[in-house]
This record gives structure tokens, sequence and C-alpha cells, in this order.
């Protein structure tokens, strides 16, 4: 009878969940993925974060090393920079890219002066915007610079040179031992002897006389073809070479912001280039992320060579006195992200800037460069 009664009892077998189970177990999981997603934010934040951290890092590093040496090599004229420069090009002595005697040069952007607060502005700006006036040069085609950061120019010879051969000179042409094609027709040169250097263009290049050996003649012979021509052909008894004298390329750099290929801020450079004969001015994008730049100048007003003060572009009265010049750059990271708007003061070699109030990571780089051609 008990097994006949134990055979008759229903058998209990799990069938499902309940409403409440099944909820628990939803707000479990629940609670697990909002876990999770906090750790991949945050994960991916610091990544962002590190990322952007070492992209700013990168792009000032180059950029300082950019500046520095371009800095470094102002008024460079082979052997000493105290020497006579005799502008022989069709252009004003003072001309803003080829005044070869005037080693470096600054314009302070309008209302940057040490101890100003300013927006950073996306918009380019007229020569009005820097003082003194900014020279059309800068705006004669593509990338014009953005107001409020300042422009500095640096001007010297290259350290590649090839040596003057016998005759040295003959008529409207110098001798050297270059190789055919080395310079061409409306290249900028420049010869020199440690004493004096003579600038002009190039006109042309033919063959050496006959019982020269090695090298080409470099003329400098006809006035206004290719541009900007040479005003002097026939060189004057002050301007003879001989054993000893080099020839070299005149180099200039400006160095500025503007907006860059991505749509971004970014430092630039517009550089002394030949373009089929003609010498011009061409921008080159540097580095983007540039957001602001600020410079001064370190000025030796006693003449012991050493920087008495700094001051802005349109406080220097003599650019010879100019030893050094302090740079800061404002950089920015290439993208947004998190949450916190970026609206603190950033100090930019004494101007104060504004963020706008974006989400990107910023931070400021300052160097100090000695003008090595006009230190002991």
């Amino acid at each position: 009878m008990i097994h006949a009664a134990h055979r008759l009892l229903p058998l209990r077998r799990q069938r499902g969940v309940t409403l409440v189970e099944l909820m628990i177990a939803m707000l479990l999981g629940l609670v697990l993925i909002a876990g999770i997603i906090q750790v991949f934010l945050g994960n991916r934040q610091t990544y962002q974060f590190n990322e952007d951290l070492a992209r700013i890092q990168e792009n000032a590093r180059f950029a300082i090393d950019t500046l520095n040496y371009r800095t470094r090599m102002a008024g460079y004229m082979g052997c000493i920079a105290d020497i006579d420069v005799f502008n022989n090009l069709d252009v004003p002595a003072d001309d803003f890219t080829f005044a070869l005697g005037e080693a470096i040069r600054g314009f302070e952007a309008t209302g940057t002066g040490v101890g100003q607060t300013m927006n950073l502005p996306s918009a380019a700006g007229t020569t009005a915007d820097w003082g003194p006036n900014l020279d059309p040069a800068l705006f004669a085609a593509g990338n014009p610079p953005l107001t409020g950061s300042d422009i500095f120019v640096v001007r010297n010879i290259s350290t590649e040179a090839t040596a003057l051969v016998p005759p040295y000179q003959q008529s409207a042409g110098v001798f050297t031992d270059a190789e055919v094609g080395q310079y061409e027709r409306g290249d900028i040169l420049v010869v020199t002897d440690c004493q004096k250097a003579s600038l002009f263009q190039v006109t042309g290049n033919p063959p050496g006389p006959s019982n020269q050996s090695v090298g080409i003649r470099v003329n400098h012979s006809q006035d206004g073809v290719p541009q900007p021509g040479n005003a002097v052909v026939v060189w004057p008894s002050n301007q003879q070479y001989t054993a000893g004298s080099e020839l070299s390329r005149m180099e200039t750099y400006a160095f500025y912001v503007a907006i860059g290929q991505d749509g971004g801020p970014a430092l630039f450079q517009r550089r002394l280039v030949r373009s089929g004969t003609n010498a011009m001015m061409q921008s080159e994008e540097l580095v983007d992320g540039v957001e602001n730049m600020q410079v001064l100048y370190g000025v030796d007003l006693n003449g012991n060579l050493a920087v008495d003060e700094y001051r802005t572009a349109n406080s220097v009265a003599d650019w010879d006195q100019v030893a050094s010049v302090r740079i800061s750059l404002l950089m920015r990271a290439p993208q947004e992200y998190g949450t916190e708007t970026d609206s603190q003061l950033y100090d930019v070699n004494g101007t104060r800037v504004q963020a706008p109030d974006d989400r990107r990571l910023r931070q400021v780089y300052t160097t100090t460069v000695t003008i090595r051609n006009r230190m002991p």
C-alpha cells in the first residue's frame, strides 16, 4: 500500500521562472552592463587623453625644433655676420623678401601685448593688424596669417656653399666649382669673402672659359629678366672677389599661424623659392594644432653681448640689437573629447589667451633661442 500511494504522488518539475525572478535577473544584467560600459568609457577617455597629449607633444617638439634651428641661423653669412651686404637686385634696399642685411624682423599682432587678454581668432587679418604693418608679400597667395598671432622673419645664406675658382669674376658673371644644374636661372645667390657679400639673381649658366677645367660660370647680366632681376649688372670695384670666396643661396623664412589643410590652425612658413625663373615667397604648412604664437625679442642695449630686456616687435627700435628670441606656442589637440569644456586663460609669453569653451586639450610650450651669429 505504501508503494502504491507513493506512485500516485505528482512529480514536481521546474517548468520556468516567475516574473519577479525574471525582473531580478534583468536588473542584475543591467547593473553588470552599466559597469562594463562605465569601464569602457573611462578607458576610452583615458586612451583619448593620452593620444591627444602625445599628439600635442609630438607636434610641439617638431615646431620648436624647426623654430629653434631657423632662429639660430638668422644672420648667418658664412664666416662672420657683421659684414657689408651689397644688394644688386632690382628691389628697394629694405625689401621684405630680399633684405639680407637685416637678419631678423618681427611683427606684433595688435592687442596681444604682454598683460593683454585676447580671444582666439578664426579669420585672416590685413596688413594693418600687425605692428609695424605687415608686408603684402605674406598675403600674396594662399594661407594668409590669422590675426592674434605674432609673425617673425629670419634671413641668412645657406650652409651649402661652393668655392669660387679662377678667374673668379669676369664681366657680369662669377666662376664656381658647382656642378652643372646646381644653380638655375632665377636662383637668388650670394657671393661672400668674409668681409663683404653681394646679392644677385642668376640669369644664366653658360660653360666656363676654355682654360677652366672645372666649374661653371654663373651670370648676373640681364636686368629685369627674370624677376626681380638685377639692378647692378657689372659689379664695381668694391665688389671684387678672389680666392677664398664662396657662393651660396639666400634664405628667407617667415613663420606665422594660419588655417591649415584640415581646417584648423597650423604653423606655417613662407620661404624664398624659385618658381620657374622668378624668385618668390611660397607658403608651406609645417605642423597642425598650433593655435597661437607670441614672440618676444631679447635686446642688447649696451653692446655687452647680453640680453638686457625682452620686448614685443613694435617696441624694438634697432633690430641689430636683438640677441635672442623667446617663442611661445599654444598647442591644441586635433579633436574634442570628454564632457568638460576648456574655458581657462593661458599665459602665452605674457599674453593671456582665452580658450574658446570647447572640449580640446591644450598646452603652452616656450623656447628661448640665442641668435648664434650675434654672440661670441
